[in-house]
């Protein structure tokens, strides 16, 4: 038996490998660009499905954020203090109880939590009551009763008006050849009715899973305010773990920029908001202008946004002052709403938000646009403090590259 040997070269063979590897890659290449826009919707699919799921995790993470501050204020200016004049008179909270120091670690923030959101329900509760007030005051709903027995007269006066319409429809004979019209307008009307009515009701129910979804945000809330240290201290651990100590470190310090601009802008802009919404409320009843309890609610939520915020505030105080008895309050209201503007840039701003976030104006304007541009209202929030971040990350790996 004569056996062929084949002419096998290594250099060959490479070349074959890759020629084949390539094609490989061009073909897998060429299925995923095929199949990418479904991939892609099945992907953000998915994603926005895990998104809603975990939505009041999200919410609470969010809530105890804003909160962490006033629970640590309530924990240094009540709490420690009460704990030290309870020391001082032998008193303690715990009798008979052998685990007493963990256990006062564990309730050393139950205290300020619970006064926290105490304070949340009763400032919840006063806006609720003052909005309720400001309406039921007003002129235009004292008169509620007869505004209902009035809906009433017409709705009757519309059913005698069809009813002799259609007796004299009948005594014309037009009634029995408009019948089959008739007929079909009233099923596209029903159908009409019917959809109408079931897209109230599928809003009412994403707004009851709206309500209950806060409610577990708050509950969540709650227990990673709480929990605030163990949580960390569980965090960190797990992080260090993961990471090797350099990239550690990098990411604490990453960490704490990140949480000092976002702390100097958030909770420093909603405080500055908070005073400028009283501001404008107290200076819009005074120059006599109806709902100044609303006005200013919108003007502080709007005061939010930087440079047009007080633009979107200025809106509903100028149109209710040209709809009252004397056009001329919304001049008035929009002159006053420019000086407080000023004041708020020049000194009230600067004090409350801190230099944290000291970014110049045309690129606060251009971070703006740009984030309403992709993400709408949310991107418009959320620009400035973004922008203040990447500014400050530059610094940092100016600084680090300079030291190096």
């Amino acid at each position: 038996m004569i056996k062929v040997k084949l002419p096998w070269d290594k250099q060959y063979l490479k070349i074959s490998f890759h020629v084949i590897f390539t094609l490989i890659v061009i073909l897998g290449l060429g299925i995923f660009i095929q199949n990418i826009i479904p991939i892609t919707t099945a992907i953000g699919i998915l994603f926005s499905k895990i998104l809603s799921i975990l939505s009041p995790f999200f919410i609470g993470i969010a809530i105890a954020y804003l909160l962490d501050p006033v629970v640590d204020m309530y924990q240094k200016r009540v709490v420690e203090p009460l704990g030290i004049f309870l020391k001082k008179k032998n008193i303690s909270l715990f009798k008979n109880n052998i685990n007493k120091k963990n256990k006062d670690k564990e309730t050393s923030r139950i205290l300020p939590t619970l006064l926290t959101y105490l304070t949340l329900v009763l400032l919840l509760t006063l806006i609720g009551i003052l909005l309720s007030r400001s309406l039921g005051n007003h002129k235009g709903f004292r008169n509620l009763d007869n505004l209902v027995n009035s809906i009433k007269i017409y709705v009757q006066s519309f059913n005698n008006m069809i009813t002799n319409l259609q007796q004299g429809l009948e005594d014309i004979g037009f009634l029995q050849e408009a019948e089959e019209a008739l007929t079909e307008f009233s099923w596209k009307l029903g159908s009409y009715v019917q959809n109408i009515t079931l897209l109230a009701i599928e809003k009412i129910t994403k707004a009851g899973n709206k309500v209950i979804d806060l409610a577990l945000a708050l509950v969540i809330s709650f227990y990673l305010l709480k929990d605030k240290r163990k949580l960390l201290k569980i965090f960190n651990q797990f992080i260090k773990i993961l990471l090797p100590e350099k990239a550690y470190n990098r990411l604490k310090y990453f960490w704490f920029d990140v949480d000092m601009v976002l702390s100097g802008y958030i909770r420093g802009q909603l405080t500055d908001s908070l005073i400028m919404g009283v501001l404008i409320g107290i200076s819009v009843a005074i120059i006599g202008i109806d709902f100044p309890i609303i006005i200013g609610m919108i003007a502080g939520i709007a005061n939010v946004i930087p440079y047009f915020g007080p633009i979107i505030g200025m809106i509903p105080a100028a149109l209710m002052g040209l709809i009252s008895d004397n056009p001329m309050k919304a001049l008035y209201a929009c002159i006053t709403l420019l000086i407080l503007q000023q004041i708020d840039g020049a000194i009230i701003a600067p004090k409350v938000v801190g230099e944290s976030v000291d970014v110049h104006p045309v690129a606060v304007v251009v971070s703006i646009l740009i984030g309403g541009s992709l993400f709408g209202l949310l991107g418009m929030l959320v620009a400035v403090p973004i922008a203040a971040l990447v500014k400050l990350l530059l610094i940092r790996f100016m600084e680090r590259n300079t030291e190096e």
